[in-house]
């Protein structure tokens, strides 16, 4: 979570965006390849190029979130996690925040499982979280911005293979209770500006996605 005290440049923005997309990219790749397809065998560019339409709504859902040009968005292929690259144990290690210890056994099918679930989890909770910061930055209007919110961590649940609908209302609570305490709660940082957004948002999301 970025200090909102901190000045906030639109890279940081965008960087705080994509990066938890990347992980939902390559979570998502390795779930539609199958338990019994070796990490080094997935493919990244076979599936972006299969999930061509669905990707294309997210980042158009994220450039219209966070008002960001050309400039912003082309940092996505310079962040270079939609090409072609290895996934390995220890990059799914890292999206899902060491659900795992580290070991020889971290490629095992139940290992990589548990990776994907708890990833998928982290990974969707952080995109929220970067998507209504940026809103929030840009001080959109909460009832324009909160359903294209909505409808791109939908999009993103369906790069997962998993049920859009649920992901969706599972990430808004889990973000609700592990995000939103610690810029709400009267002791933080937040100026009551940047706390009434925020609860706009989650106000208005809890009723879209309930």
């Amino acid at each position: 979570m970025m200090n909102q005290n901190m000045e906030i440049t639109e890279e940081s923005l965008g960087r705080e965006i994509f990066g938890p997309l990347g992980g939902i990219i390559e979570l998502g790749a390795v779930a539609e390849a199958g338990p019994e397809r070796p990490l080094g065998r997935v493919s990244v560019t076979g599936f972006v190029a299969r999930h061509r339409e669905a990707l294309d709504r997210v980042t158009l859902g994220i450039q219209e979130i966070g008002n960001f040009d050309s400039t912003i968005m082309a940092m996505i292929d310079e962040l270079g996690w939609n090409q072609d690259h290895e996934i390995t144990a220890s990059s799914l290690l890292l999206w899902s925040g060491a659900i795992q210890e580290f070991s020889p056994q971290l490629e095992s099918a139940e290992s990589v499982q548990r990776m994907l679930r708890a990833g998928n989890d982290l990974q969707m909770t952080r995109l929220l979280h970067a998507l209504v910061g940026a809103a929030v930055c840009r001080h959109e209007i909460v009832k324009t911005s909160a359903p294209r919110i909505a409808c791109t961590l939908r999009n993103a649940a369906n790069l997962l293979g998993v049920d859009p609908s649920d992901a969706a209302h599972i990430t808004f609570r889990m973000w609700r209770t592990a995000f939103l305490p610690a810029i709400l709660m009267p002791s933080t940082s937040a100026s009551a500006t940047t706390r009434a957004l925020y609860r706009g948002f989650a106000h208005e999301l809890e009723d879209l996605l309930n």
